[in-house]
């Protein structure tokens, strides 16, 4: 049941925010309401002034303690990179999933797999095609902060998505 809901929340957000959204990716090369699309190694403007707008770029999505539920806020980000992935048929990315250090090696792997999926699932659903997309968790062995306290412990709680050179 608890599952289903996440489900159904995560759908519902995606389906506002797309309803809601003003971003627009107009093809390869051309520009309409500011949007430009370019070939993969070179970066398409969706917002010059934020950083997690662009595609293609390699971002970070943080989660909550024991939770695969994806930011609200990173849902912009994760359209973007979903529009160019799906005007670039050829492009590919990599969700990695990670954790913090707390819970087992087994808990941490399988969480840091339903961040992954939880990312890839938006992205689907925005069009992209699953074989652009490879799903890797590191649980928590992959930190990028050492420390022992919430702070280090939410940089930790992460997915990464790299895009993937041929």
């Amino acid at each position: 049941m608890k599952n289903l809901l996440k489900i159904l929340f995560i759908g519902m957000a995606v389906l506002a925010f797309s309803a809601c959204s003003t971003i627009k990716s107009s093809g390869a090369g051309n520009t309409a309401g500011g949007a430009t699309a370019n070939g993969l190694g070179q970066q398409a403007a969706f917002d010059a002034n934020n950083p997690k707008l662009r595609a293609p770029y390699n971002q970070t999505y943080h989660f909550d303690f024991d939770s695969d539920v994806v930011q609200s806020d990173d849902l912009a980000s994760i359209k973007a990179q979903s529009d160019y992935l799906t005007t670039h048929p050829n492009a590919r990315v990599r969700l990695a999933g990670n954790t913090d250090e707390r819970g087992s090696r087994e808990y941490n792997v399988a969480l840091g797999w339903r961040r992954a999926k939880a990312v890839a699932s938006i992205m689907q659903q925005q069009g992209v095609a699953p074989k652009q997309i490879d799903l890797i968790s590191f649980g928590e062995e992959k930190p990028v902060a050492f420390g022992h306290d919430e702070a280090s412990w939410w940089q930790n709680r992460r997915d990464d998505l790299t895009y993937e050179e041929k």
